[in-house]
């Protein structure tokens, strides 16, 4: 699997976007104002100790044995200052963390004079300011809990957490407001790229608007081409027929056998071609308005009847579930999707033909066409079933134009159903049609 970093999704991408900017801005934003806050407690902390210097080196010289004694054994407070005399107590290591250092700096920088800085081992516990008055070595300890600054109230970053929340659902109101028009566009393409056009409403920002306008105006544009193409090739298919209509009558009265033979099998691939031309025309129609419920048993039946009748070799086997089954499909559309299977078989396969009704899911009847021949590679079976798609270009030779499979395509789908190509057991090529079943008297 590859690894993203970014979502897939453009509505994903956007909300994150937003987020990223805000918790960026936000983050910068607090740092400011800590960083602002920890300079400004540097200095207010270094000014107050400052000050208890001066006053404890003008007070102190004047002070007797028994104030200096009450003075030393203040009890000790986590928020106030203590004073000790010089002495073993004093611990002997110098504090190396950034805080202690910019204090005496700056108490040096205030007072005018060095100033020592003492604490234990533990990095949490009080800070010893050394100082000297009139000769002597004093020691105040500044508490732990003064070191840092106040944190910001907890009430701050439940607004902050509540903004957020405000800001991601109004970013989430404004991507939907972008990505749905450009969804609903998406799925107008694909059902457009699909054979079914389907117009949009513009909608959305001023860019996405003018998108769907353009694809409204393109499928106006491509409607038009189609109807002009359908009815070029309608023209020409229909002019075609009373020119081969008089070559028939003049075949019939030349007198030699193989020049009548020949051109009459010229005749028959032209009509031929004319007449695949008008089949994929009607189902390119899809009128869906002559779609009757037949008795799908019945009337392949009867089709398979008729093609015997012409002495063509086709062998057909119904199921017992079948016999039943009801579909929804015009009866000249199940003719003409029979006729061209059975015309591809025995023309491109070999016989004989082999016709299947059965029921393999419930609610769905396959009809399946096969034959003995050599088949069709599985990599070109999709592009066969394609309009004007010549898989061997011999056949083209032999009076087709490449619509048999396409016009079977277009009637399966336009009566619901569902067309696939596949290898026969034994050899050769097995045309599959599901199509749903119309009728709840369906058995097993």
């Amino acid at each position: 699997m590859k690894f993203r970093l970014f979502p897939d999704s453009l509505a994903l991408r956007t909300v994150f976007l937003v987020v990223a900017v805000i918790a960026v801005a936000e983050i910068t934003t607090f740092s400011l104002i800590l960083e602002n806050r920890g300079a400004d407690h540097k200095s207010r902390t270094a000014r107050y100790v400052a000050g208890q210097v001066r006053l404890l080196q003008t007070l102190l010289p004047g002070l007797d044995d028994e104030a200096r004694r009450r003075l030393e054994m203040a009890e000790p407070d986590e928020q106030w200052l203590q004073l000790r005399p010089d002495g073993v107590q004093v611990p002997p290591r110098a504090p190396e963390f950034g805080f202690a250092r910019d204090l005496a700096r700056d108490l040096q920088h205030v007072l005018g004079e060095p100033v020592s800085l003492r604490q234990d081992r533990d990095p949490r516990s009080a800070l010893w300011i050394g100082f000297n008055a009139n000769g002597e070595r004093w020691w105040l300890i500044l508490p732990a809990p003064r070191f840092k600054p106040q944190q910001l109230p907890h009430d701050l970053w439940w607004n902050l957490a509540i903004a957020l929340s405000v800001l991601l659902v109004i970013a989430g109101l404004f991507v939907s407001g972008i990505v749905r028009p450009l969804r609903r566009l998406g799925e107008a393409v694909s059902a457009t790229g699909e054979g079914s056009a389907r117009r949009v409403t513009p909608a959305g920002p001023r860019e996405v608007r003018r998108l769907a306008e353009r694809h409204n105006t393109m499928l106006a544009q491509l409607a038009r081409a189609e109807d002009e193409r359908r009815e070029m090739l309608a023209g020409l298919t229909h002019d075609l027929r009373a020119p081969l209509a008089r070559l028939r009558v003049r075949l019939a009265l030349l007198e030699s056998e193989a020049d009548r033979n020949g051109l009459e099998r010229d005749a028959e691939d032209m009509e031929r071609i004319v007449d695949q031309c008008l089949a994929f025309l009607r189902s390119e129609a899809g009128r869906s308005g002559d779609a009757e419920i037949l008795s799908i048993a019945d009337a392949v039946s009867d089709e398979v009847a008729r093609q015997r009748e012409l002495g063509r070799p086709i062998e057909m086997s119904v199921s017992e579930p079948a016999v039943a089954c009801r579909v929804a499909i015009a009866r000249g559309d199940l003719q003409r999707l029979l006729g061209n299977l059975i015309d591809n078989a025995l023309q491109y396969g070999e016989p004989p033909v082999e016709i299947a009704l059965g029921v393999e899911r419930p609610g769905q009847v396959t009809l399946s066409v096969r034959d003995h021949g050599q088949g069709i590679p599985a990599e070109d079976r999709e592009r066969a079933t394609e309009a004007f798609t010549q898989i061997d270009p011999a056949r083209a030779t032999r009076g087709s134009c490449g619509l048999g499979l396409a016009i079977v395509r277009r009637i399966v789908e336009s009566a619901g159903g569902e067309l696939s190509l596949c290898d026969a057991p034994g050899g050769g090529l097995a045309v599959r049609m599901v199509f749903p079943v119309e009728s709840a008297e369906l058995k097993r």
